[in-house]
C-alpha cells in the first residue's frame, strides 16, 4: 500500500468520525438550550415541554434566567389539554412569563407562566365562545409543579359556563436519546479508530 492511498485513508476516516461527533453534539447541545419534560404525578409518559436557554449560574451546576425572552418555546399534549399542537409561546394573547430557575440542572425549581388565548368565534351561530387560559406555578417545594386551564365557554344569552382542568405534576430534564448517545459514541470511537491506525 502506497505512503499516498493511506495518507488518503486516513483523511477520510477522519473526517467521517469528526463529522458524526460534531453531529452528535449539535443534536445534544444545540443553541445552549435545555428542555425538560412533564409528568404528572404516577404516570410514565411526558405530556409536556418547556425549552429554556440556560446560562449557567455563578458558581452552581445549576442556572437561573431573568427574562422572558430566556422561554424558548412550551409545547402541551393536544390530548390532555386542548390548547393545540403549535408553541403556545407563540400563540397566546396575553402573556404572564418570569425567569426560570434550577438549583441543580436536573428539574425546575421556579417560574411562572400564564396564558390568555384569542377567542375561538363559533362557525354555529348557537354555538359558544371559547376562551382558554393557561396558569403553570412551578413550585416543587410546595408539592409539585401545576397546571391549570380554565375554558370559558361564553353562549349567545350571555350565560358562561366554566371548565377548569388542574394537574399536579414535575419538570424534570430530558434525557438524551438513544440515538445521539449512538452517533456521539460512534464519532468518538472513529476518532480513536483513527489514532490507532496512524
Amino acid at each position: 500500500m502506497s505512503l499516498l492511498y493511506r495518507c488518503r485513508s486516513f483523511s477520510r476516516l477522519n473526517l467521517g468520525a469528526a463529522s458524526l461527533l460534531l453531529l452528535a453534539m449539535f443534536s445534544s447541545a444545540a443553541f445552549a438550550s435545555v428542555t425538560y419534560e412533564y409528568r404528572e404525578d404516577g404516570l410514565p409518559k411526558a405530556i409536556g415541554t418547556i425549552e429554556v436557554a440556560s446560562p449557567p449560574a455563578s458558581g452552581s451546576i445549576g442556572w437561573s434566567t431573568a427574562a422572558p425572552s430566556d422561554l424558548i418555546a412550551l409545547f402541551l399534549d393536544d390530548a390532555v389539554f386542548g390548547l393545540g399542537t403549535a408553541n403556545l409561546l407563540s400563540v397566546g394573547g396575553t402573556l404572564g412569563l418570569t425567569g426560570m430557575l434550577s438549583l441543580d440542572g436536573t428539574k425546575l425549581d421556579g417560574g411562572e407562566i400564564a396564558i390568555n388565548f384569542p377567542t375561538i368565534f363559533p362557525v354555529v351561530p348557537t354555538d359558544p365562545a371559547i376562551d382558554h387560559a393557561l396558569s403553570m406555578a412551578i413550585t416543587p417545594f410546595f408539592g409539585g409543579d401545576f397546571i391549570a386551564v380554565a375554558t370559558y365557554l361564553t353562549f349567545p344569552d350571555g350565560s358562561i359556563f366554566v371548565l377548569d382542568q388542574f394537574i399536579n405534576g414535575n419538570w424534570v430534564l430530558r434525557v438524551p436519546e438513544p440515538a445521539t448517545l449512538a452517533l456521539l459514541g460512534m464519532g468518538l470511537a472513529g476518532i480513536g479508530f483513527a489514532r490507532r491506525k496512524q
